[in-house]
């Protein structure tokens, strides 16, 4: 019985690795064409002033997606524990009703921020145009979409998922590209819309051989299970609101309170530090089904969730060193990055930090996978700390606002630390 539990195990971890490997690869390719739509196209078509408001623009759209980012967790989950125990038709009828759902979500978010714009446009120091809107569009899509993603990841179709990725990385390109100069931050948001429409439209032909196989099930038939899923919906919702607030003080922070230059300037490295985010969402994207599968059949995915944590870490260490040399080089070489060339000091600690998010965000994933959510005892008084340090903060500057992150973001990852030590011991004395 051991050597075939040792069998399955080495099997699945092969399968993994080749899985994460393939779509680490396409998202690879796709990010080279994005880096140029990030790096070239999108600084040479804005200017200074209203470069700076992306991002926070971008966490305004988090932020009234939030109630479509948790309805997308709870179905990855479900979804997964569908497909794992053989009950595909359940599994399609979830997927129809939450897409109906979620559309539902979207009227009424989309008709929020139609009254809340003008007042967001006021602090972002943005004139009041169509961008919040598009802006908003982009974020509920980004939030819609992972739902079909997540059902391409229960059903272990991972080459589906890398050719959306694959595809959405030029239609961005090319439509920014074209309505940039024209219609400008507009223009950016609008790029957004379309590479996750197509993402959208690869997914639901993934899933349509899927879909097709399985016989009509009756609205809501799932909802024998809405007890255990209620339990978990609020976990997740505590889980994201913590993330969402600790996001967006930070965005407008920077936003709000530096000046413009810097703001811009931030965003400008933070496009590179966010390539430490590029191993953690692929390993995490393959880690999430694997971890839901292991805890329905009894076994133990901590092996490969620290494999993923270790791979990560590495990662973003090599990423922190060649940034911190390369980068300067960069800037200097390209004379509209020239403006931005002090703030290349910064970029080596930033994606320390990112590294260090993404890595407690993978535990996190990997923990609510198995229905594990003792994590917020000590996640949430850390990003609910962040935030108002943040604010209470007089004379912020780049350099103390990035020291609070990385502060918030070693001591989560130290109590990942403690939790994992203490985890292995308990299970190794009930052996």
């Amino acid at each position: 019985m051991k050597g075939s539990d040792t069998a399955t195990c080495k099997s699945e971890r092969r399968t993994f690795w080749g899985s994460a490997v393939m779509l680490f690869v396409a998202m690879r390719l796709a990010d080279g064409i994005n880096a140029v739509t990030g790096l070239w196209v999108v600084p040479r078509n804005l200017p200074e002033e209203t470069l700076g408001a992306v991002l926070p623009l971008m966490q305004v759209g988090a932020v009234l997606a939030l109630p479509t980012s948790v309805l997308a967790t709870v179905f990855t989950r479900q979804f997964c524990v569908y497909v794992t125990t053989g009950k595909g038709d359940l599994a399609c009828a979830l997927l129809r009703d939450v897409i109906l759902i979620s559309a539902f979500v979207f009227v009424l978010v989309w008709g929020f921020l139609v009254w809340v714009m003008p007042v967001l446009c006021v602090y972002l120091r943005i004139p009041l145009s169509s961008a919040g809107y598009w802006a908003a569009g982009c974020a509920l899509l980004a939030a819609f979409v992972p739902m079909l993603s997540a059902a391409l990841q229960a059903a272990k179709r991972f080459a589906a998922l890398a050719l959306g990725v694959l595809l959405a990385a030029p239609i961005r390109l090319v439509t920014l590209g074209v309505l940039l100069p024209i219609v400008g931050l507009s223009g950016y948001f609008i790029g957004q819309v379309g590479a996750l429409a197509v993402t959208a439209g690869v997914a639901c032909l993934g899933l349509w051989s899927f879909w097709r196989g399985s016989a009509w099930v009756s609205w809501g038939a799932w909802r024998a299970d809405c007890s255990g899923m209620r339990r978990y919906t609020l976990g997740v919702a505590l889980g994201v609101l913590t993330a969402a607030v600790q996001g967006t003080v930070l965005a407008f922070v920077i936003r709000n309170r530096l000046p413009e230059n810097v703001s811009a300037g931030y965003y400008m490295i933070s496009r590179f530090a966010d390539m430490a985010t590029y191993c953690g969402t692929t390993l995490a994207t393959v880690l999430f089904p694997y971890a839901v599968e292991a805890r329905l059949q009894g076994r133990s995915s901590a092996a490969l969730r620290n494999s993923v944590l270790l791979a990560i870490v590495l990662m973003g260490g090599l990423l922190a060193v060649v940034l911190q040399v390369s980068l300067p080089l960069l800037f200097a070489y390209f004379p509209a990055y020239t403006i931005y060339q002090s703030f290349t000091s910064q970029v080596a600690f930033l994606t320390v930090i990112t590294t260090l998010q993404v890595a407690a965000a993978t535990y996190f994933s990997h923990a609510m996978a198995r229905d594990d959510f003792s994590w917020l005892c000590y996640a949430v008084p850390v990003a609910g700390g962040l935030a108002v340090g943040l604010l209470l903060m007089s004379n912020p500057t780049l350099s103390r606002v990035l020291w609070f992150s990385f502060a918030a973001a070693s001591i989560q990852c130290l109590c990942v630390g403690v939790e994992i030590i203490w985890r292995s011991r308990v299970t190794g004395l009930l052996k």
